[in-house]
């Protein structure tokens, strides 16, 4: 719970993620520096608070919020560290040899079944036009193996040589022709760089599986929450309704003032529940894609394929998501609220400033039917004080 509530401080209630270079308002609200730019970009003068409308005439210069960085940074750490997956849940494993579906036809006949490919002359062969490398010593340091489907795929277009290492900082298979041009990056063997990504990928699954139970136990509580918003919302309706059961006809017109501005401020409340439940809802969408993606990599496709896939995937960053808080103006429900009341009690001193009176003398002498002078009724707005005189 504790975990919830910092996430929600550490929200932007713009993006609704954890903050990116945040920067302070004077008014002490906290917001990312490219949010709010470009909130105030689009809206223009007078720029306002997102969070409290409070309105500045000149557009404040912001700086970064170097304590509260910190803050988010080290929140992230603890969040990967503490992300779990279900405890009967192991990441799939890659297959050790993929084969695809399909046979691969022989390159000098075109016809026949390859039985091998020769890594040396780049191409597979039947057995009738691998003998030669069976029994010719020429041919002896040519290294043979099953049928290789994406043959092509493995060349260097550069050098038209095998591709044998991987180079991180590109992400790309490169030759050994290629390391002269990638001397300034790290290239590893095929093996090595394939055992390490998939040990980042799996890593990053386990993540992310933690991810999706986050987004949606988040989810729920919106859910949750908008409910309770819904039904405090009708308490005070319910309340209001009382107080203006008692003035009947009188103040029909100020009730439903009343009623609306709390059913617009549920509108608005319930609205942003709505936009936050949507974009936590595409944001769990996008994480089960990511992790669809990565068990497709992981057990499926040949070994470059699988290194180009992976490089990309791993590229591709994933965020936890958080609620920001959202609830009733209470202020305005509380100033509508009181407003019902003051109504009511000067509808009562009014009616019985009327009662006290005593009536006045007919007119005319002749009428025997008595008069009495009805006192003006001046309702107040809502919320305004009634000032006695």
């Amino acid at each position: 719970m504790a975990d919830m509530s910092l996430a929600e401080e550490l929200t932007c209630s713009i993006c609704l993620e954890l903050f990116k270079v945040p920067v302070t308002t004077p008014c002490g609200h906290n917001f990312c520096g490219s949010c709010l730019g470009e909130t105030w970009t689009v809206k223009g003068p007078p720029y306002q608070c997102p969070q409290c409308r409070a309105e500045f005439q000149e557009r404040p210069r912001l700086h970064k919020n170097t304590v509260l960085c910190t803050v988010v940074e080290q929140f992230q750490q603890a969040e990967l560290a503490r992300a779990t997956p279900p405890d009967d849940w192991t990441p799939p494993a890659r297959a050790a040899n993929p084969r695809p579906a399909g046979q691969v036809s022989c390159d000098h006949c075109l016809k026949a079944t390859a039985v091998k490919t020769c890594l040396v002359c780049m191409a597979s062969f039947c057995e009738e036009h691998l003998r030669p490398h069976l029994d010719s010593p020429a041919f002896r340091d040519h290294s043979l193996q099953p049928p290789v489907h994406d043959l092509l795929h493995r060349k260097c277009p550069q050098h038209n040589r095998l591709r044998d290492f991987f180079c991180p900082e590109h992400s790309e298979c490169i030759c050994h022709v290629c390391l002269v041009e990638h001397k300034t990056c790290s290239p590893v063997p095929l093996s090595q760089a394939s055992a390490d990504l998939e040990a980042k990928l799996k890593h990053k699954l386990t993540v992310m599986y933690g991810q999706i139970n986050g987004a949606s136990r988040a989810l729920e509580d919106v859910r949750a929450r908008q409910q309770d918003v819904r039904e405090a919302a009708q308490r005070k309706l319910e309340q209001l309704r009382q107080e203006y059961l008692e003035m009947k006809a009188l103040i029909d017109a100020s009730e439903a003032s009343s009623t609306r501005k709390i059913k617009e401020e549920e509108k608005r409340v319930s609205s942003k529940f709505d936009t936050i439940y949507q974009i936590l809802l595409k944001k769990k969408s996008e994480i089960q894609t990511m992790k669809e993606e990565i068990e497709v990599a992981l057990t499926q496709g040949g070994e470059f394929e699988f290194l180009e896939k992976a490089a990309k995937l791993q590229a591709v960053s994933t965020k936890p998501v958080y609620v920001p808080k959202v609830e009733l103006n209470h202020e305005l429900v509380k100033g509508v609220c009181q407003g019902a009341a003051d109504l009511k009690h000067e509808l009562k001193r009014c009616l019985r400033q009327s009662q006290e009176k005593k009536p006045e003398e007919p007119a005319d002498p002749g009428d025997s039917a008595e008069y009495v002078k009805a006192p003006t009724l001046k309702l107040p707005r809502p919320g305004k004080k009634v000032v006695s005189k």
